[in-house]
């Protein structure tokens, strides 16, 4: 093999090399982390608006496929979250399971004439509202006509011990579980199917170990 065969060669396998990296990066699933910040109480304001200027929520995920933006943190007992989204209809994000099965479900929208949040258990390929208690602890959903952008938000305990149905029943700092996203933006029955829909995998990210003062103060 001449000089000129042999750089041509090396160029092949490299280009081969580089372009397989490539794909395998592309390929790689982003796994989206639920911050702990013990004050989020005095930061979110439950009221259909995200304040991204501010921070309200320490840290966001967008999801391409359903166009979804997941805002989020949780504290020592709750869950923080809301779903901005283009256009009205209805969406969706299921908590402990990768797919509408045995996911614990959170479901709403946005008209002119009302809205609604419901807490929805997946069965199957279908999913049935939470009978019992409602442990959502505080929502709101409102619609910006400037922007064409839905805010759905709520707030919601990191243990659900008492729903009969979910792959699981609390969530652990420190552990990963199987996230769905879905959304319909035409239609706000939550029968309507959903046009576009996505699953990943997150963490909730551990809590910070406490320092030498914290046990101090716990100790007076």
């Amino acid at each position: 093999m001449d000089k000129k065969s042999f750089k041509t060669v090396l160029f092949v396998i490299f280009t081969v090399i580089i372009s397989l990296a490539t794909a395998q990066e592309k390929g790689k699933a982003e796994t989206p982390v639920i911050p702990y910040d013990p004050e989020l109480e005095d930061w979110v304001s439950v009221d259909g608006f995200v304040d991204v200027e501010n921070q309200e929520y320490p840290n966001s995920f967008f999801d391409p496929i359903t166009g979804i933006t997941i805002h989020w943190g949780y504290d020592d007992s709750l869950l923080y979250i809301a779903l901005s989204a283009k256009g009205m209809g209805w969406m969706a994000i299921g908590l402990g399971s990768p797919k509408m099965d045995k996911s614990n479900i959170f479901i709403g929208y946005y008209t002119d004439d009302s809205t609604n949040l419901e807490n929805h258990i997946g069965v199957g390929w279908s999913h049935k509202p939470v009978s019992g208690a409602n442990l959502l602890e505080d929502w709101e959903i409102d619609y910006d006509d400037e922007t064409n952008e839905m805010v759905i938000e709520f707030t919601y305990p990191l243990n659900w011990a008492g729903l009969k149905g979910t792959a699981i029943t609390e969530l652990k700092p420190g552990q990963s579980y199987s996230l769905i996203l879905a959304r319909n933006p035409k239609n706000p029955s939550f029968k309507a199917k959903h046009a576009k829909k996505s699953s990943y995998t997150f963490t909730l990210a551990p809590k910070p170990e406490p320092t030498p003062a914290d046990s101090t103060e716990k100790k007076k």
